[in-house]
């Protein structure tokens, strides 16, 4: 498994869409500059817009952009690559259970898992 960690980048709902656009990723992991929570912006395919979900309270809804209200789950390690497993999804933004912070697990390219962890 290999994995990745960075400072995230504190940004508005609007940037978050735009580097994710930029750099052509699935999703993006950073801080929602309004709420100062970790948080994951993604498009949503089934209704064609951008989807965000923060670790904690919600930021304003931007248009074009929805916000999940949803609770983030919290699990263990194995229990977000069962997640990840079963759920038939490309990622699993969850709340890491020993730090507090917002992480993503993904299928990598090669068949791996990909975890993405905020730098302390």
């Amino acid at each position: 498994m290999r994995h990745k960690s960075y400072s995230l980048a504190r940004l508005t709902v609007r940037e978050a869409v735009r580097e994710l656009e930029a750099m052509d990723y699935d999703f993006h992991l950073c801080t929602d500059a309004t709420t100062g929570r970790d948080s994951v912006v993604h498009h949503d395919g089934a209704t064609g817009t951008y989807r965000i979900a923060v670790a904690g309270a919600a930021p304003e809804a931007e248009p074009g952009v929805s916000v999940s209200h949803r609770a983030v789950p919290e699990p263990t390690a194995a229990e977000a690559v069962l997640r990840l497993d079963l759920s038939g999804q490309p990622f699993v933004f969850f709340t890491n259970d020993e730090t507090g912070r917002g992480n993503v697990l993904y299928h990598r390219y090669d068949g791996h898992y990909g975890p993405i962890t905020p730098a302390r």
